[in-house]
C-alpha cells in the first residue's frame, strides 16, 4: 500500500508500506520491444580447462545484458546447433539461415589462478563470402582475469557489443541506487542500497528506523546524497559508496530535500524551507556554503542541473499548479518549459540537452513518465500507469528508471526514452522504491 504525503517526489509524493526482505536483490522482467531488435547471436564460450562451476558464465551475461537493453533479438542457446569459438570457425550461411546479423564467439582460458578471455563480434549478414573473411567488427583480449570479476567483465563486453553496434555507449556496467523497506519483529528498517544495473550485487550502505528518500549519485559514481529523517526530522547526507562513511549536510528546520550534483562534482542544489516557502539553494560541498536560487511565496522543488552546468530546470506551484520552469544560474532568470497537462514535476534533462523528462499528469488523470522535446513543445507519453513516479535518467540517456507497482508490490520499471522497450525490476522478495542510475564509471 502507498501512501501520499504531499505534493512532489523529494516530499514523499509516494511512500511504500511493505514487507521485504532487505538486500534479496532485484531481477530483470522485460515487458516489451525485444521483438523488433537486432537479431544477434551469442555463441557459448569455449573453455580450455576445468575450473569451478561457480565462475559465472560470461555468455549467459551478455546475452542477458543486449536482451534486456531491448535492442537486441537474441537467439536462444537451445536454438544453437553449431559452436564455433573463433571467426575461421564460423560457417557464415548457417547464421544467415538463421536470420542473424551479428554473432559474438569467445574463448575463455585457464592461466594458473586466472583466466585469459577473448571475444569476436562478426557482422553476419554482410559477409558474401567464407573465403575472404572480413576483419571482425569488434575483437578484444583480457589477461589476468580473476574468477570474481566474471560479471563485470561480461557486463564490459556487453558495453563494448552494445556501443559498436548501436553507436551510444552502454549502461551495463553502471549501477542503481534504490530504497528498500522491512518490516520485522523490532519495527520498520528503510535500507538504501546499491546493486549493477541488472539487480545483481545488491549491497547496504545505510539503514534507519526512519525514511530515506532522494538518492542522488554524485558525478564521478563514489558518493550518494540522499534525504533521512531521524526522529522524525529532515535532513541531507552524503555517504560515500565503498567506505559507508556518512556525512549529514543540512538539518534546518522544515524542509531539507531533493538534492541533485553538479555536473562538476562540486556543488549540490538542495530545497530548504528554513525561510519560509519551500526555496532552491545550492551548496558548494566543500565550504558547506548556501546559496538561495529562487525568491517569492511558490512552492519550488525537484532541482536537477542542465548537462552543461549552466541552469537548473525544477518544479514550481508559482503558475498556480505544478509545472515545470528552468533558472539560469548566473541571471537569475527563470522561464517555464512545462505547459501540456495540469500536473508537471521531477524534471531531468537528456545528455544532450534536447529533451526534458518528467512525471506528468493529463487528461486521462493518471500518472505517467513522459518525455518533451523543448524546441518544439511535443510530448511523448511513456508509461500508463495510476502509480509511476520519480523518474531517473540512464546516463546514455537511453532509458528512465522509475518508481510503480505491480498489485501490492513496489517494483522498479524502466521505460527507453522512444517508448518501444518496458522493462520491470521487482525485488526477489519485498518491494523497492526511490530509483537512482550511476553515471558512467570507470
Amino acid at each position: 500500500m502507498r501512501i501520499k504525503m504531499g505534493f512532489f517526489c523529494f516530499m514523499g509524493l509516494l511512500i511504500w508500506c511493505i514487507t521485504s526482505i532487505a538486500n534479496a536483490g532485484l531481477y530483470v522482467e522485460i515487458t516489451g520491444g525485444v521483438a523488433a531488435g537486432i537479431p544477434i547471436a551469442i555463441v557459448p564460450f569455449g573453455v580450455e580447462g576445468s575450473y569451478s562451476d561457480s565462475v559465472e558464465d560470461l555468455s549467459k551475461i551478455i546475452k542477458s545484458d543486449l536482451e534486456n537493453s531491448g535492442q537486441f533479438k537474441a537467439l536462444s542457446f537451445q536454438s544453437i546447433e553449431e559452436f564455433p569459438t573463433h571467426q575461421n570457425e564460423v560457417q557464415y550461411a548457417y547464421w544467415q539461415g538463421l536470420g542473424i546479423e551479428d554473432l559474438v564467439v569467445g574463448r575463455i582460458k585457464k592461466t594458473g589462478s586466472t583466466f585469459t578471455v577473448s571475444f569476436a563480434l562478426l557482422d553476419i549478414i554482410r559477409q558474401k563470402s567464407e573465403d575472404a573473411l572480413r576483419s571482425p567488427l569488434l575483437a578484444m583480449h583480457f589477461d589476468n582475469v580473476r574468477s570474481q570479476d566474471f560479471r563485470a567483465l561480461a557486463h564490459h563486453i556487453s558495453d563494448c557489443i552494445f556501443e559498436k553496434l548501436i553507436g551510444i555507449k552502454g549502461i551495463f556496467s553502471t549501477r542503481i541506487a534504490y530504497v528498500s523497506v522491512t518490516e520485522g519483529s523490532k519495527g520498520t528498517t528503510h535500507t538504501l542500497e546499491v546493486a549493477d544495473a541488472d539487480g545483481f550485487n545488491p549491497k547496504p550502505l545505510y539503514r534507519s528506523a526512519y525514511p530515506l528518500m532522494s538518492p542522488a549519485w554524485s558525478p564521478d559514481g563514489k558518493r550518494i546524497a540522499f534525504v533521512s529523517f531521524e526522529k522524525n526530522r529532515a535532513g541531507i547526507n552524503i555517504v560515500e559508496v565503498k567506505s559507508g562513511h556518512v556525512e549529514r549536510l543540512t538539518q534546518f528546520p522544515g524542509i531539507n530535500g531533493a538534492p541533485t550534483w553538479s555536473p562538476d562534482n562540486q556543488t549540490l542544489a538542495l530545497v530548504l524551507s528554513k525561510e519560509g516557502s519551500p526555496k532552491i539553494y545550492t551548496m558548494d560541498v566543500r565550504s558547506k556554503r548556501l546559496s538561495r536560487l529562487t525568491d517569492g511565496a511558490s512552492i519550488d522543488t525537484e532541482p536537477s542541473f542542465a548537462p552543461d552546468g549552466r541552469s537548473i530546470v525544477f518544479t514550481s506551484n508559482r503558475g498556480g499548479k505544478p509545472q515545470i520552469y528552468r533558472v539560469a544560474l548566473d541571471s537569475r532568470k527563470v522561464e517555464r518549459l512545462s505547459f501540456k497537462g495540469d500536473y508537471n514535476a521531477k524534471p531531468s534533462l537528456t545528455p544532450d540537452n534536447k529533451k526534458l523528462v518528467m512525471l506528468h499528469r493529463g487528461e486521462s488523470g493518471l500518472f505517467s513518465i513522459a518525455v518533451q522535446t523543448l524546441n518544439t513543445g511535443e510530448l511523448k507519453i511513456l508509461t500508463q500507469s495510476s502509480l509511476s513516479d520519480c523518474p531517473n535518467l540512464a546516463p546514455n540517456g537511453m532509458m528512465v528508471i522509475y518508481g510503480s507497482s505491480v498489485g501490492e508490490q513496489g517494483v522498479l520499471g524502466a521505460v527507453s526514452l522512444d517508448g518501444r522497450v518496458k522493462i520491470r525490476l521487482p525485488s526477489r522478495q519485498g518491494n523497492v522504491q526511490e530509483p537512482a542510475w550511476s553515471p558512467f564509471v570507470k
